[in-house]
């Protein structure tokens, strides 16, 4: 930790990186693969770095029972990464990995929840996002809206929360003297409020690139609140929760910068971005 030529942050950007383009860029493709698996896929517009879009004169979601509109009108992506981020969290408790691989999942674990959880919570609050688009396909049903954003918000909340505690515990694989404020401070920079500099960062840009969010900059910041998870996170592991008595401590953050991993993550950011950022027709 107190090395003089400290470069573990390095690799923190990197896994960072990799975290983000394996969570909403796919989040995105399993937009796209509904669309496809109901029949529309010739009705998509746009496949971009922050969006599906889709012709919404073409695609008329009451001829589909209620469960199958809330799928293809953007409800299942949330609920698939919501899936996958409770699936990592049983892989990092039950499973053996290398410290770089740890560091990696812990925050593909908080970038799918903030995916997930983080769309349950804020969508009902508003008509922005995937779930926004949901509740705009019931507008003869205004009773089963509001059971629906209720349900959501809760589930969400609850998610959400979850997710810091979650986020906290994982923290203390890489703390070895649970007491030392400084070294949980070291470890919940790296492990934390990197991936939300990044995520915040590269999420911003994405909307600002993407037409979908139609030159809307309070959008892209409401959009990009989802990855709070981590800034709790980051504050959870440094002061704010009592840490454990006994260590849970198993390694290090990895030392050595791993600029290959760095360079990869970098390159499918910017393909996200430049190529399918600005949005590519599918019809």
């Amino acid at each position: 930790m107190n090395q003089k030529n400290d470069l573990t942050v390095v690799n923190c950007i990197a896994t960072s990186l990799l975290a983000f383009v394996l969570t909403i860029p796919m989040h995105e493709l399993f937009h796209l693969l509904t669309f496809y698996a109901y029949g529309l896929g010739d009705q998509v517009t746009m496949f971009s770095a922050t969006c599906v879009g889709y012709d919404e004169t073409s695609v008329h979601f009451e001829n589909f029972a209620s469960f199958h509109r809330i799928m293809v009108a953007g409800g299942s992506a949330s609920v698939l990464n919501m899936i996958i981020g409770l699936v990592l969290f049983f892989v990092l408790l039950k499973s053996k990995m290398g410290p770089l691989m740890r560091v990696f999942l812990v925050q593909l674990m908080g970038a799918q929840f903030a995916t997930g959880f983080g769309y349950f919570m804020v969508d009902p609050l508003t008509q922005l996002g995937d779930w926004g688009n949901v509740f705009k396909c019931f507008p003869d049903a205004p009773g089963f809206v509001m059971t629906l954003r209720i349900a959501l918000f809760v589930i969400g909340a609850a998610g959400v929360v979850f997710t810091f505690f979650a986020l906290n515990y994982m923290s203390y694989y890489f703390v070895e003297d649970p007491a030392n404020k400084q070294e949980r401070l070291y470890v919940a920079i790296r492990l934390h409020l990197v991936m939300l500099i990044v995520a915040a960062v590269i999420g911003c840009i994405g909307g600002i690139i993407s037409p979908a969010t139609g030159g809307s900059y309070f959008a892209v910041i409401f959009a990009n609140l989802e990855w709070i998870e981590f800034f709790w996170a980051f504050m959870f592991t440094w002061f704010m929760v009592k840490h454990p008595k006994q260590s849970r401590y198993l390694y290090s953050l990895p030392h050595r910068p791993n600029y290959l991993l760095l360079a990869v993550g970098v390159l499918l950011v910017f393909i996200d971005l430049v190529i399918l950022g600005p949005g590519i027709p599918m019809n």
